[in-house]
């Protein structure tokens, strides 16, 4: 099983009764609201103003570093009477950060509206309006990241196109996260250790930007020590309060380890959940928290579990230290629910549901190739399960032949029990792409899942795995229009030609990777851009400490200086491309069943007054998930093409950009806004999700699994989403249906798949929550690479999971 102390490492008899803090506290997460947070959006507003009145305003990341320390030494240091683990992201037990110099003003109009919004609304203070309305969002009119951009490029076409909303979409407006910074090296070395490595790299530096740079270093890496000092200070003032014994000593052995972590070495457990806490929460002080990710936690506590386990002799005393283990761990993640990304109203179309998708990875591989499942693997499963907590984004990386066959049957009972987490990662075809992409093998092992499913390889690697979702469908919209895409109402892409005019499907397909090239290569330039105001107005010096490489070359995370340096794209809806695609090959060139101006004019009627031929489409046309040729054909043909167009671009920090197939929740926004489609898929609707067969397909299980296991995982170097619905029967228990899906799991690696995840939830169950919302508040569902809370969706979102394929 992998694991050296416990007996049954499922833990099968403790249950959340036995831990009633624990209950208390994910009772207190489901039912509070979440609440605007100013305290970072002022802080960081009036420290900018200072610096902006300075008469030598330094270099970009030294300024950013002084920001970010008044930013930390201004906040707040809260401690309340039955936390386990101390710190909070905000002011408020659940809190909504805004990043006014990123895409915070999005909120602006809906200050006074927010609290009667339809779709997950926010409590607001009088006093944080008026706080946000005259202090804060008025200084940053033209001062953000995209405002710059457009004055610094003359406000490019391609920029002008990411704000349609359809092609595709910027994350570096909002955020740079999606990485993982080197938390193993604050458990073993301190934050200590890390100034002093700076602090000798100035001294023996002559380079102007570089010596800022290491100062800039040590300043961030000194307000992280110092909140967890001020943490320290304020608990043991709660000690002296609290009239119960339990909580007093609670709170002074969470004192301890605050004052000694994370700036010395963590000494047990304690210590380094707070070390690994604090050093997390400060980074989501300097970017916003979209993807930023923990990493493999069990991994790295493992050591100090054991440290504890070692030094007990009574087995009285080791099962204290098991039932200690995982409420601590319960604590943790009930922590990391904390705050959540601001959401602009509309944005609820694009992402809704989803929190901050800042992972945790269990299992796969050491360095040196042996099974990385441990001790605490096994506690963090039985905490995902007990909680059934959306975030952290629970993904677990699966190696076959190495990882026990019993830990991936576990991984599918929790997903069972949960109904949608964890994900599951096929170790041997993830680091075949990362080889492919030149990691050596000792580092492509040390890789964790970041944002929703995208691997970075940890401490080591600037990757910015979503720095943009992409529609894939767009251009085959405008290859429909000769370059104008309906909906945007205006030429996008290059004049390609009357597709009525076509003689062969290679033409029509010739025709649509030149749009596909075309708007490519306008998202990516965009991107670049935006990179470049970061560069200049919001580089991560704190970020940076926590990167390997940065400090050997003296340069910003945001300036390439990390060991490793990529740019991930998700691109969306490639099913319903090869959909459209081989309906187009077969139905117009190969039987000649339709021509194309009869497709195109039924395209246009979203297919009313047309039922023969959509008849045909959806009945004599193979698709995607069935196992038939042509649509494999040409799968193929475009992930290679898309994979060699994309990693020929270098981008604005030296890396190349690589293509993924998840698209959170973008299917349904992208689909929303798109018109009808050759595949048969109505205007409107959505697109199928990541890599998965549409339900229009009604290809089984097994037929899916082996279309998708085909794909070669050296063309998906940003990794896939594949979901897979399961309606347990009425007469099945839990045991007959984990079997089930455990052997489905195997099945699916052991063909080369790359990534699963589950729903196990049935239509008519997702049909009930929508009917009674408050009779399924913690109903986990999972979209594409994310969980979220049934109810918290919007309807388009809720039908598109009711509408996925079930497989009994």
């Amino acid at each position: 099983t992998g694991a050296s102390w416990l007996q049954d490492p499922a833990l099968p008899d403790l249950t959340i009764d036995d831990f009633p803090l624990i209950k208390k506290k994910l009772h207190e997460h489901l039912h509070t609201r979440p609440r605007i947070c100013t305290e970072r959006a002022l802080h960081y507003t009036e420290a900018w103003q200072r610096e902006k009145a300075r008469p030598v305003p330094g270099s970009p990341s030294l300024r950013q570093a002084r920001i970010f320390s008044h930013v930390l030494r201004s906040k707040r240091a809260i401690v309340r009477e039955e936390d386990l683990v101390l710190g909070t992201t905000t002011s408020h037990p659940v809190g909504v950060q805004i990043f006014p110099e990123l895409g915070g003003t999005a909120i602006w109009p809906e200050l006074l509206t927010m609290q009667a919004r339809e779709l997950n609304p926010y409590e607001i203070a009088d006093d944080d309006v008026r706080v946000l309305n005259q202090r804060v969002f008025p200084f940053w009119l033209r001062d953000n990241i995209r405002e710059w951009a457009r004055a610094e490029f003359d406000n490019p076409a391609c920029l002008q196109l990411d704000e349609r909303w359809v092609l595709y979409f910027l994350w570096k407006n909002h955020a740079i996260s999606h990485t993982i910074a080197d938390m193993p090296k604050v458990l073993e070395c301190g934050l200590e250790s890390i100034v002093k490595e700076a602090s000798e790299l100035r001294e023996a530096c002559t380079d102007g930007p570089q010596r800022d740079f290491y100062q800039a270093v040590i300043l961030s890496l000194e307000s992280v020590m110092d909140y967890g000092r001020r943490l320290a200070d304020e608990a043991e003032r709660a000690a002296e309060k609290t009239l119960d014994p339990a909580h007093r000593r609670r709170l002074l052995e969470a004192a301890r380890a605050c004052r000694h972590s994370p700036a010395r070495p963590a000494r047990d457990l304690l210590d380094a959940l707070h070390a690994v806490w604090i050093c997390f929460l400060a980074l989501h002080q300097e970017n916003m928290n979209a993807g930023l990710s923990i990493g493999r936690l069990d991994l790295w506590l493992q050591p100090y579990f054991e440290r504890e386990m070692q030094l007990a002799k009574a087995p009285e005393d080791r099962e204290a230290i098991v039932l200690r283990t995982l409420e601590l761990v319960c604590a943790f993640m009930l922590k990391a629910t904390d705050h959540l990304p601001l959401v602009a109203d509309i944005g609820n179309r694009l992402f809704g549901g989803s929190s901050s998708d800042q992972v945790i990875t269990l299992g796969g591989v050491r360095a040196d190739g042996s099974s990385a499942v441990c001790d605490m693997t096994w506690f963090f499963l039985k905490a995902t399960e007990m909680l059934g907590l959306r975030d952290p984004n629970m993904n677990a990386r699966f190696m076959p032949g190495v990882n026990p066959d019993y830990y991936l049957r576990r991984l599918c009972e929790v997903n069972a029990i949960t109904g949608a987490t964890p994900s599951i990662h096929n170790d041997r075809a993830v680091l075949s792409a990362l080889q492919r992409q030149g990691f050596p093998p000792e580092h492509a092992r040390d890789w964790g899942a970041t944002g929703c499913v995208e691997p970075t390889i940890c401490g080591a690697h600037m990757g910015h795995t979503n720095c943009m979702m992409f529609n894939m469908v767009a251009p085959l919209e405008m290859t429909l229009h000769d370059g104008v895409h309906p909906l945007v109402g205006e030429r996008v892409g290059p004049h390609t030609g009357d597709p009525r005019s076509w003689q062969n499907f290679d033409e029509f397909l010739a025709a649509y990777k030149t749009q596909l090239g075309s708007l490519l290569g306008n998202a990516i330039d965009a991107n670049d851009m935006l990179g470049k105001a970061h560069q200049a107005l919001h580089p991560t010096p704190y970020l940076s400490s926590l990167i390997r490489g940065t400090l050997a070359s003296g340069t910003d995370a945001v300036d390439g200086g990390a060991s490793y340096n990529s740019s991930g794209i998700a691109m969306v809806g490639l099913a319903d491309v090869v959909d459209s695609l081989t309906a187009i090959r077969v139905l117009v060139f190969q039987d000649k069943r339709c021509t194309m101006s009869e497709l195109l004019d039924a395209i246009a009627a979203d297919f009313q007054g047309h039922d023969k031929l959509l008849a045909e489409i959806l009945h004599r046309v193979p698709k995607f998930g069935s196992g038939a040729r042509e649509p494999s054909e040409i799968a193929n043909d475009l992930l290679a093409w898309i994979f060699a167009k994309t990693t020929a671009r270098t981008n604005y920090r030296g890396g190349r950009y690589v293509p993924g197939y998840w698209s959170m929740s973008n299917h349904v926004a992208f689909g929303l806004l798109s018109g009808a489609l050759p595949s048969g898929r109505k205007k409107g609707k959505p697109f199928t999700p990541g890599l998965t067969p549409s339900p229009i397909a009604q290809a089984d299980l097994l037929q899916s699994i082996r279309q998708v296991a085909s794909l070669d995982p050296e063309m998906l170097p940003n990794n896939i989403a594949f979901n897979v619905k399961i309606s347990p029967g009425g007469t099945d228990d839990l045991a007959h249906v984990v079997d089930r899906m455990t052997a489905y799991a195997r099945t699916y690696f052991e063909l080369g798949g790359m990534q699963l995840q589950f729903n196990v939830v049935s239509s008519e169950t997702l049909r009930q929550a929508m009917a009674n919302p408050e009779e399924h508040r913690d109903l986990l569902v999972r979209i594409s690479g994310y969980n979220a809370y049934f109810v918290e969706l919007n309807r388009d979102m809720q039908l598109e999971l009711i509408e996925r394929a079930e497989h009994s």
